[in-house]
């Protein structure tokens, strides 16, 4: 298996994910691709989703040719390293601040020598395939991303050294949180986050990292622009969201039929 996410950034696209928060089933996958993401994030910072749920729907989710990520709660290393070994093809870490912190969790995403991650043998990421613990860690760190997530002012100060760090593969802004912190809560367009987001977006071209957005959901026209800013990987939408508007909408719908 490849992770069609990292080929398709490299050939120069701009990945979509849809954040799952309120599915638990497998079929979530299927879902996503039928709308035409590219990837899915099961969201275990903010949803009691159990290990075995998340776990199950990154084990399909590649079979629907949808790449599964997961946000672990903040520096979590040791629920990061079970969802990869459970299916995950790569964690987000939330709350990034420093290059200390930005060490520490992705090295817990590689093996050794340049990490910490448990030897793990075989996984369903390789078919289960009788392989040497050499092969088998090689491939699976080419395979995994892993994410850490600037939500603060003090993250967006250190975002090149964050970046530069070995073994993050992607820098992403959630400029939800950050604009609550710089005191303009969902003022996404305002010149004080879109600075900050180019600050970020300079720091992973100079480290030749992935940009990503999360936080600018069901708002194509943002998406649009901060993907010509250079973000690679853009958080387009979650389940609930598009569960509670599609009903919304079916409902007003019905009711003004019913006074037609």
């Amino acid at each position: 298996m490849s992770n069609a996410v990292k080929a398709s950034i490299v050939d120069g696209n701009t990945a979509l994910c849809l954040c799952v928060r309120m599915a638990r089933t497998v079929d979530i996958g299927a879902i996503a691709a039928a709308a035409g993401f590219d990837a899915l994030y099961v969201d275990m910072e903010h949803c009691p989703i159990s290990v075995d749920d998340t776990s199950a729907i990154c084990m399909a989710a590649p079979g629907f040719g949808v790449t599964p990520f997961v946000r672990v709660p903040q520096d979590d290393v040791g629920l990061a390293s079970r969802l990869l070994d459970g299916g995950a093809y790569g964690i987000i870490f939330p709350h990034v601040e420093t290059e200390e912190q930005a060490v520490m969790v992705s090295r817990a995403c590689l093996f050794p020598p340049r990490g910490t991650r448990s030897a793990v043998g075989s996984t369903i990421h390789l078919g289960f395939e009788g392989l040497s613990q050499k092969e088998a860690g090689e491939r699976l760190d080419a395979l995994t991303l892993t994410t850490v997530m600037i939500e603060t002012e003090l993250g967006v100060n250190n975002a090149e050294a964050i970046a530069a760090v070995d073994g993050v593969n992607m820098v992403m802004v959630g400029t939800a949180d950050l604009s609550a912190v710089m005191g303009k809560p969902g003022a996404l367009d305002s010149s004080d986050i879109r600075s900050a987001c180019e600050r970020v977006a300079s720091a992973c071209q100079k480290t030749g990292k992935i940009f990503a957005l999360g936080g600018v959901r069901n708002n194509p026209v943002l998406a649009a622009e901060y993907a010509a800013m250079g973000a690679q990987f853009i958080i387009a939408g979650m389940d609930a969201t598009y569960l509670q508007q599609a009903a919304g909408a079916d409902i007003v719908a019905i009711r003004e039929a019913f006074n037609n």
